[in-house]
């Protein structure tokens, strides 16, 4: 059975979250973040419909934005990630895409990348070599001495690539991880979208939704949280099991490290 080591961290990298109140051990806001934190939001009770519900939109519909969320899965021209097994688990449990060209050269701290990556487990790294933990497993306070390339920890957490149950589409844009480009230069953005993902420790019971975008010409890297729903493991709804933030090298910067900060509706401007 695989096992994952779930590390409380009580000490976190420079970081504040705006509309939320800090722990009073927290350090200041860093000069270069800026964060926003929304509450995870209750559902309010709509009145019945007048008519039939409108169509779930096509594969070809514009990008849902919540918050800053953006669903590549729907956006013209995406491709849907195929990934390469780690170790002897499964290519949709602990996989990684190989090194993919940049669709624009991207600064990510202070150094040009051409290349990029990511996994299965809600990390985004850059560079030939792909890297990226078994697990998502990251340690606490950031920099995480296991990772050697420049990352992205965008959600790092023991992820499961939902698949369709045959014979479903598997192109089917409601679950999958997807990238694509979208705008004309200089103003494109890369997006990655790991669309209703499920926690290894919480199966198929469970759905995980978050986006990670790179700004052309800004550097700048949105990251959003459209759900995290694990009504079994709800510990998990607050972040607790996961980590924000990024590094290379000797720097990282940690949004929420194995804490309790990052319900669904969180967004996160990493500046460069």
């Amino acid at each position: 059975m695989k096992s994952s080591t779930r590390l409380v961290c009580l000490t976190m990298s420079a970081g504040a979250i705006a509309c939320t109140a800090a722990p009073e051990d927290e350090a200041g806001p860093g000069p270069l973040e800026v964060e926003a934190q929304v509450a995870k939001p209750v559902p309010a009770e709509a009145p019945a419909p007048e008519g039939p519900p409108p169509a779930p939109p096509g594969p070809t519909a514009p990008p849902t934005t919540v918050g800053g969320f953006v669903d590549a899965c729907l956006l013209p021209g995406m491709t849907r990630a195929t990934f390469n097994a780690t170790s002897s688990f499964d290519a949709i449990d602990e996989g990684v895409t190989a090194a993919l060209n940049l669709p624009f050269s991207f600064t990510f701290y202070g150094t040009s990348h051409t290349k990029y990556w990511f996994t299965t487990n809600g990390q985004l790294g850059f560079g030939n070599t792909p890297g990226g933990s078994l697990f998502g497993q990251v340690s606490c306070p950031l920099p995480s001495a296991g990772f050697s390339t420049p990352i992205v920890f965008v959600y790092s957490t023991d992820l499961i690539v939902r698949v369709p149950d045959y014979p479903a589409d598997p192109n089917d844009p409601a679950f999958g991880v997807c990238y694509a480009t979208t705008g004309t230069a200089p103003n494109r953005k890369l997006v990655v979208t790991w669309k209703d993902s499920f926690f290894y420790e919480s199966w198929t019971t469970s759905h995980v939704t978050f986006s990670a975008t790179l700004n052309e010409g800004t550097n700048v890297i949105d990251v959003a949280l459209e759900r995290v729903d694990a009504p079994y493991i709800p510990d998990f709804e607050t972040g607790w099991g996961s980590v924000l933030g990024k590094q290379a090298g000797s720097s990282g910067y940690a949004y929420s490290c194995q804490q309790s900060n990052a319900p669904e509706g969180t967004v996160v401007h990493y500046n460069p």
